[in-house]
């Protein structure tokens, strides 16, 4: 109906470890999508192997402290080394303030990192911010970094057309 050749779905917040939702869309895609799966700590080879079959090719990690229980970075860790290992991507879902928490496993990531929803910056702070320029320097300095930039409407002060959003 869009007009796109092809498409990721990612998986939603809401829907925690339950990708059923994200796998039936993939599935009606007629080939045109893969996706991005949040995953149980404790999956193992079998459930990252029918993810994969699925068409999933990302994990989603949540380090959205007013959401989520973080999840430790040794597991993570663990993930991270599994989904490499099978050409998947990471993507990362913070808050910019929480980034020097987080910083040194994000730098550690071995595969394609993407920033989900520009790493939600705070717009007040603006752009020469200290916070948002630890993150322009992390983008800068990681090849393997990518920034989705989505969601401008979470963040906007202003509202529509969000143009306090455009400068980040």
């Amino acid at each position: 109906h869009l007009g796109f050749a092809r498409n990721v779905i990612v998986q939603a917040s809401c829907h925690g470890t339950d990708n059923a939702a994200t796998l039936d869309a993939i599935a009606r895609s007629n080939g045109k999508a893969r996706g991005v799966a949040v995953v149980d700590p404790a999956i193992g080879a079998e459930g990252l192997a029918a993810l994969h079959e699925g068409g999933i090719r990302g994990v989603r990690f949540n380090f959205l402290k007013r959401l989520v229980d973080i999840t430790p970075t040794d597991v993570l860790e663990r993930i991270t080394k599994r989904v490499a290992d099978m050409g998947w991507h990471i993507v990362i879902y913070f808050e910019m303030q929480d980034l020097p928490d987080f910083e040194p496993f994000f730098r550690s990531i071995p595969t394609t990192v993407i920033v989900d929803h520009m790493g939600v910056p705070s717009i007040p702070k603006g752009v020469d911010h200290p916070e948002n320029q630890r993150f322009h320097r992390l983008m800068a300095e990681k090849e393997n970094f990518y920034v989705k930039v989505t969601c401008p409407e979470r963040m906007s002060l202003a509202g529509p057309p969000y143009d306090d959003v455009v400068p980040f």
